[in-house]
């Protein structure tokens, strides 16, 4: 259903509903007002009749022709008149008026039916007479219909020019809107300069800046997703490149030097598929999260990633806990690539002896869930620090062996951004300038 629709049907129907209430209400009002106008008639007329008795001096002994003669009101549009003695006599009536029905009833006003017909009578007594006036109730009713149909057809004619007003007023109300989808629709797939909003009414504002600042998000993705792309082909043109160079010489040669042409073509391989298996963690990183993939127990994730690595590997690991254990949001096989790829660096970049600290503290009335994982090796300078987490940066200190590929810090930042935490490298506190770094992953907990 379209906007404009949708508002006109809800305006509508509102306006509809108290125009029905006020017709309602007319309704009852215009009827009841004209019946106690056409009651005041009868009183009327029976007065009317009365003061022609007065006038023509009718008294008891005058002929019935006489007062006959005096009642001169016609009959024919439902209203009739009699007058009858005291004693029940009928002395005077109008032409068909239904003479025996209409008996003499106690003075004031009646409602009777008569022959099938629904009358309304007054009855006043003047004297020795009792004068009596009625009228039919289908004339009051048609009566009332004609008054209706006067007032209603005004009325009908008003809503439905109201709804059609209202229609026309809408869709030029929403006409900036239209003019905004067709300024979208015209736009190139890659555009992503803002929207010019200058001419946009206050209220289409707010969504024209929220657009804009979409698309300079949106812009900013595209330009990281370009330099990924480009970086990433560079990364694995690389290898690519020295598996093949390694190849071509173990084909022209034999011994000694082809076997080790196919052994430096094994660790290009290595290389290679260690850095496509990065790439599948990142974009995993960045994907929407998995929702059957929970993490119940942080304690016994990191556990676990602690048993599988080499014993060498984890005999160098020392770890602490701090706080009970506590389940989080993030899901377990992302909490486990984010902190290996921790303990991986840190075990990369330190002497061999030394040992890596791997600190896990529970605030739970912060619900936040802090691990630490600090090393003794080279670490990294400030302006290092500054450029450690983006793609495919290695540290001087970091490309030793030629095994990493510059995506384990960008990872753990895509997962901490993900799920609402953040990570943060700086110095081993105490210790000689420019030597350990410590890695401080923040997350929520459950």
């Amino acid at each position: 259903m379209s906007l404009r629709l949708r508002a006109v049907l809800i305006a509508g129907i509102a306006l509809s509903l108290l125009w029905a209430l006020a017709a309602a209400w007319m309704l009852r009002d215009v009827h009841g007002r004209l019946d106690r106008t056409l009651d005041q008639r009868l009183a009327m007329s029976a007065r009317m009749v009365s003061g022609l008795l007065e006038r023509a001096a009718l008294a008891p002994d005058a002929t019935r022709g006489a007062l006959a003669d005096a009642v001169t009101v016609g009959g024919g549009q439902g209203i009739a008149c009699q007058i009858r003695t005291l004693r029940g006599e009928i002395v005077a009536a109008t032409e068909g008026a239904p003479l025996s029905a209409l008996e003499s009833p106690r003075p004031g006003y009646a409602d009777r039916s008569i022959g099938g017909e629904a009358w309304r009578t007054y009855t006043l007594r003047s004297g020795d007479y009792h004068i009596t006036t009625a009228d039919r109730r289908d004339e009051r009713d048609r009566l009332v219909r004609g008054i209706l149909l006067a007032a209603g057809v005004p009325f009908l004619v008003a809503m439905l020019g109201g709804l059609l007003a209202l229609w026309i007023g809408i869709g030029r109300g929403l006409a900036p809107l239209d003019a905004l989808r067709r300024t979208l629709q015209a736009r190139t797939a890659d555009a992503t300069d803002p929207v010019d909003g200058a001419r946009a009414p206050p209220e289409l504002r707010p969504v024209v800046a929220a657009l804009n600042d979409l698309l300079a998000r949106l812009a900013d993705a595209l330009r990281q997703q370009r330099v990924f792309t480009d970086a990433a082909a560079h990364e694995l043109r690389t290898p690519l490149t020295a598996i093949d160079t390694h190849l071509q010489v173990a084909r022209m040669r034999r011994g000694d030097a082809a076997e080790d042409s196919l052994r430096q073509a094994g660790e290009g391989v290595h290389r290679l598929r260690r850095t496509l298996d990065q790439l599948l963690l990142l974009a995993r990183a960045e994907a929407p999260a998995a929702v059957d993939d929970p993490c119940d127990s942080v304690l016994a994730a990191v556990g676990d990633l602690l048993a599988r690595l080499p014993a060498a590997a984890r005999e160098r690991v020392s770890m602490s806990v701090t706080g009970g254990d506590a389940a989080t949001p993030v899901p377990r096989s992302m909490l486990v690539t984010a902190v290996r790829n921790l303990v991986d660096n840190a075990l990369r970049h330190a002497p061999a002896p030394s040992s890596v600290a791997l600190r896990i503290g529970f605030d739970a009335a912060a619900r936040q869930l802090r691990i630490e994982v600090a090393d003794h090796g080279p670490g990294l300078s400030t302006a290092q620090l500054v450029q450690a987490g983006r793609r495919f940066w290695r540290g001087d200190q970091g490309r030793s062996g030629g095994e990493g590929s510059g995506l384990g810090i960008s990872i753990v930042h895509a997962i901490a951004a993900r799920h609402g935490g953040r990570l943060v490298l700086r110095a081993r506190e105490g210790a000689d300038a420019g030597t350990g770094l410590v890695a401080v992953l923040e997350l929520p907990l459950s």
